[in-house]
Order: C-alpha cells, then structure tokens, then sequence
C-alpha cells in the first residue's frame, strides 16, 4: 500500500532528529558533548531515492557522485542531545551559522556542557523562517553522567553519527542515485509527436437510418460538453 498515515511519515522523515514543532516548546537535555573540541561538522548533501531519504557525508568534490551531479553540498552541525524525558539521543540538524550561538550560550560557560542539564525553547510558529533558539542551563547534570548515557543506550561516538547521516562509499552513492534517476527522469527526446486523429465515420451511410439517426445524435451531444 503506497498511502501511510501522515503521522508514519513524520516517523520516517525525522526519525533520530531533535524537533521542536511550536512557539514556546521546549525541552530539556544534556549535550553529548565532555568539550568543545567533541564538537564535530560535516559537509553533506541530502539524498532522496527509494530506499533512502537522509543526509549522508559528501565523498569531496573530486570523487563525490553527488557533486558531480550538482546535488547542493549542505555544511551541517549535527548536535547529539540526550532527551531525558525520552530516554533517547537525538540530533538537533543545524547549519554551520549555529556554531557562534553553540559557543556563546555553552562552551564559553560550561566548558563541559554534559554536566549539565539544558533547556531548549523554541521563538517561533512553525514553518517561520525567523525562528529562534534559546539555551539555558537550568541545573547540574543529577540525572546520568555522560559515559552512563552511552552504557545504558549502547552507544559509541562518533560511530553513531552514521544513523543521522549516512556513511556511503562511491559505489553506495551511485547505486542509490542511479535508481533515482531512472525513476524521475523522462528521455523527452525519443516521445513521439502527439498527431490528432480524426473520427472516422466511413461506415455511416451503410448504416439503417435509424442507427444512423441516432449516431449523429450522439455526435452532436459530444460536441457540447459542458465543463
């Protein structure tokens, strides 16, 4: 069945991610993060084909698939955060420019952030480009140290930066992208011309003249749709 519930698809598109949907939603956390120097970018290009739709790390310009194929090269902080009302580490999807607001609402006062607890609140309704972010450290860290959290969710960095953004080979990247194309793109060059093809009514006057009657009225009728 091709048709899922919209609350499927929102599973699917942002599993993993951190999401804050409204103005004034918030939620607190603890940066997986023991210094700034943990704190890591990738340049990466968003792959949409059928069995993936995700980041995943570009291979660099001279032997990317991606960029050769001019898919936009997208510099991204992606920000693990414990959850703690969810148990769970989640990525919070920035762009390089959220890098300042990282070291001046964290590092420059908590060299090690994951000793505390944080509270993220969003300014913004959704889908408004002018969106905002808060940060506030709002107590110290009572709740799971940081190698805790990794033992208890069996998690290692930087190997699980992969289940955001996908670690591909060349090999891997132009499987994917070959089944992209040859689902969405068109030869236009080898469709032939539409040509109109008259009606054909050479067997009308062999026809009874009642039949014929009638074909000629089913003619006319056609010819006066109403739209």
């Amino acid at each position: 069945m091709a048709f899922k519930s919209i609350t499927e698809y929102n599973n699917e598109r942002y599993s993993g991610m951190f999401l804050l949907k409204n103005d004034g939603d918030s939620a607190d956390v603890i940066f997986m993060y023991k210094s700034i120097q943990d704190v890591l970018m990738c340049d990466t290009h968003y792959i949409k084909s059928e069995n993936h739709s995700g980041y995943v790390q570009c291979l660099g310009s001279r032997s990317c698939p991606a960029c050769e194929r001019n898919i936009r090269v997208q510099p991204k902080l992606f920000i693990p955060l414990y959850v703690i009302e969810s148990n769970t580490i989640l990525f919070w999807d920035r762009s390089i420019r959220f890098q300042q607001q990282l070291e001046n609402d964290v590092f420059s006062k908590f060299p090690n952030p994951s000793e505390f607890v944080f509270r993220i609140t969003r300014h913004g309704a959704a889908g408004d480009i002018n969106t905002r972010y808060s940060i506030q450290a709002i107590g110290k860290n009572n709740v799971l140290d940081y190698e805790g959290i990794l033992s208890k969710l069996d998690v290692e960095f930087p190997e699980y930066y992969n289940s955001i953004c996908k670690d591909w080979t060349s090999q891997d990247y132009n499987e994917h992208l070959s089944a992209t194309s040859s689902n969405a793109s068109v030869d236009v060059d080898s469709m032939p011309e539409y040509k109109l093809s008259p009606r054909k009514l050479t067997q009308v006057s062999e026809m009874p003249d009642i039949l014929e009657s009638s074909l000629e009225s089913d003619i006319a009728s056609e010819d006066k749709v109403d739209f």
